[in-house]
C-alpha cells in the first residue's frame, strides 16, 4: 500500500468513529434534554396541582362552615316547634282548668 491509500484508509476509519461518536454524544444530549424537559414539565403540572388542591381545601372548609350553620338553623327550628307544641299543651290545659272553674 502507498501512503495515500494509508492515509485515504486512516481518514475514512476517523471520520467513521467520530461520526459514530458524535452521533452517540448528540443522542445522549438529545435524550438528556428530553428528560430534562420532562421533569421541568411535571413540576409545573404539581405546582398546578398543588394551587388546585388549595382552592378546593379552602372551598371545602367554606362549605363546612355553611353546613354548620345550616344545621344550627334546623336544630333551632326544630326547638322552636318542640316549644310550639308546649305552648299548646299549656294553652289547652289553661282552658280545661277555665272551664272547670267557670271562669
Amino acid at each position: 500500500m502507498d501512503i495515500q491509500s494509508i492515509i485515504a484508509t486512516t481518514a475514512a476509519i476517523g471520520a467513521g468513529a467520530g461520526g459514530y461518536l458524535g452521533g452517540r454524544l448528540t443522542g445522549k444530549s438529545a435524550a438528556s434534554q428530553i428528560a430534562s424537559d420532562t421533569v421541568d414539565m411535571l413540576q409545573t403540572q404539581v405546582e398546578l396541582l398543588k394551587t388546585d388542591k388549595d382552592s378546593k381545601d379552602s372551598e371545602l372548609n367554606h362549605l363546612r362552615s355553611r353546613v354548620e350553620v345550616l344545621e344550627n338553623l334546623v336544630t333551632q327550628r326544630a326547638e322552636v316547634a318542640e316549644l310550639s307544641v308546649n305552648v299548646s299543651l299549656v294553652k289547652e290545659t289553661v282552658e280545661r282548668i277555665a272551664n272547670k272553674v267557670g271562669a
